[in-house]
């Protein structure tokens, strides 16, 4: 029992910061020794299967172990990450790589109220979920980025600086590759 509490395993860990949609290489990774007990299976242990095409789908800090759920095999091509604050009664099923459909509401004029939801986009995949919230007004939200491809990053962009409402459906149609 005494020798458990002493045995190691060897993961991988970022040896320089690793970008979102950065491939993982050795140049970009290191083993190290550590004692993670029952939480191994958390981090990106030596016996795993990474692939060619394993990717970083959030950034990882030089030095840090790599989570398992920082990595992708999706090719994340032109894509840019944009986060977007939504309200907090988000479905649950939108997680790191499941996809979304993007629907805007522009803000009519008088300011009160928004016009018809117009899609944006289909099989937009999610890269993270952050819950917010709290504070001194108790306002509750959760933060999604999302990997937008490039002929639909101006209008996204356009409804944040406009204030429209931005409201993200889940696509269950959607698989991670």
């Amino acid at each position: 029992m005494v020798g458990e509490l002493h045995q190691t395993s060897t993961v991988y860990v970022a040896s320089t910061n690793i970008t979102l949609g950065e491939k993982l290489t050795n140049e970009n990774m290191k083993t190290q020794e550590v004692q993670l007990g029952g939480t191994l299976e958390n981090y990106l242990h030596t016996n795993a299967e990474l692939g060619e095409e394993a990717r970083a789908n959030t950034f990882i800090s030089a030095g840090q172990l790599i989570p398992v759920t920082s990595i992708t095999h999706s090719d994340l091509g032109s894509r840019r990450p944009v986060n977007v604050e939504l309200p907090a009664d988000l479905s649950s099923s939108i997680t790191p790589g499941s996809f979304v459909d993007v629907w805007i509401a522009k803000r009519e004029s008088s300011g009160n109220t928004y016009g018809i939801p117009e899609k944006l986009s289909s099989m937009v995949e999610v890269a993270a979920r952050v819950e917010s919230g709290g504070g001194l007004v108790g306002t509750h939200g959760t933060n999604l980025e999302l990997l937008v491809e490039p002929n639909q990053l101006e209008p996204l962009l356009q409804a944040l600086a406009n204030e429209s409402r931005i409201i993200v459906v889940y696509n269950p149609a959607g698989t991670a590759q």
